[in-house]
This record gives C-alpha cells, sequence and structure tokens, in this order.
C-alpha cells in the first residue's frame, strides 16, 4: 500500500474502527521554535510561568485552587502533574514549558529514550500529542541494583484542533529488585522548579 493510500484510508476510510492515527513522526523542533526557546530561557515571563506553576502544584496539595489550573497525578507507582492551558500564556510560551520540562530533567542523569508526535482523528476533533520520554542513565549502585532516580519521565503536550490544551509529566516507578528504590517525586519538583538547590 502506497503512502498516499496508507493517508487516504485512514481519513476517509474506518471511522467505526475508533480514532485512525493520521501521522506518527519523530518530534523535533524548527529553527523559529528554538530561538523562541532560546529567547524564553532566562527571561522574566519564564521566571514568571515558573513561579506560578510551583505556587499552583503546593497549593493544589493543599486543596486550594488558583487561577492556574494545576492537576495532581498520585498513585502508588506514578506521581506527576498536569497543567492546563490558559488565554493568560501564549502559545509558544505553553511549548516552550514543555520543552523546558525536557531541558531540566536531562540535567538529572536522565537520557531521552523517545520523542514522537501523533496527530490522531477522533471524529469531532483532531487531537495532536507531542511527548518526550526519558529514563534514566542506568547508573549501577554498590548493591548491584540500577539506579532508578525519580524512575521514567513522560512528559506530554496535547493539542486539540491545533490549539493548546494541556501539559502533562508522571514520573513512573520500577518495583522490582533490580532497581533502587525512587528517589521522592517531590525532590524532583523542587528541582525541577529550581528551588532549594
Amino acid at each position: 500500500m502506497s503512502f498516499f493510500d496508507d493517508i487516504y484510508n485512514k481519513i476517509f476510510k474506518g471511522k467505526d474502527e475508533g480514532p485512525a492515527e493520521l501521522i506518527h513522526e519523530t518530534l523535533e523542533r524548527t529553527n523559529r521554535e528554538s530561538e523562541s526557546f532560546q529567547l524564553w530561557l532566562g527571561s522574566n515571563k519564564q521566571t514568571e510561568l515558573l513561579t506560578e506553576i510551583y505556587n499552583a502544584y503546593h497549593l493544589k496539595k493543599k486543596g486550594i485552587v488558583t487561577k492556574l489550573n494545576v492537576h495532581l497525578l498520585e498513585t502508588k507507582y506514578s506521581n506527576g502533574f498536569a497543567v492546563t492551558y490558559g488565554n493568560e500564556i501564549s502559545c509558544d510560551e505553553f511549548r516552550n514549558l514543555f520543552d523546558y520540562l525536557k531541558e531540566k530533567t536531562l540535567e538529572f542523569e536522565y537520557r531521552l529514550a523517545q520523542n514522537d508526535r501523533r496527530i490522531i482523528d477522533r471524529e469531532s476533533f483532531e487531537e495532536v500529542i507531542e511527548k518526550w520520554y526519558l529514563k534514566p542513565r542506568g547508573l549501577e549502585l554498590e548493591e548491584n541494583k540500577t539506579n532508578q532516580l525519580y524512575g521514567n519521565i513522560l512528559i506530554e503536550y496535547v493539542m486539540i484542533d491545533r490549539k493548546p490544551s494541556y501539559i502533562k509529566l508522571m514520573a513512573n516507578i520500577y518495583q522490582d529488585r533490580l532497581y533502587s528504590e525512587a528517589l521522592p517525586f517531590e525532590v524532583f519538583i523542587e528541582k525541577l522548579f529550581d528551588r532549594n538547590l
């Protein structure tokens, strides 16, 4: 089947088979997006947004809702948060936040294991999911265990009809005797937002 036939079938056929994945590609930034990110780093906009998310995260843990909509994701083996897009944040700034979370995590002995973009036809809307998936570098500890640090880190940026919807970050830990006990997620949060280093 040709590339054209594949796309044609995904668009015009198989609607009853559920969502059709139109595109699945490696996530790479354009020159304009990279320049925007570099300009944003260290700017007042970056500092303000990171501070707002950090404060909203901690207030949400106390049950206090803030203007910035932050969701907590807490289970036995996964911890994380999601930030819902709001009009007070530009589209570029929201994408820069997504990229920042990846770049900052790389500083903590992580490596990028997967980066992709999926465009999915959900019949009534188009969903774009950009993903950074990071794993610990696999450092050996003295007890012949692999250091899992904070676990595997999944960062997703979801757009609906090409408009920002939310960014989610999850730390998923291993429960296996071959791995060290995961470091506390709260320590990761402090480092991620440049607090108490």
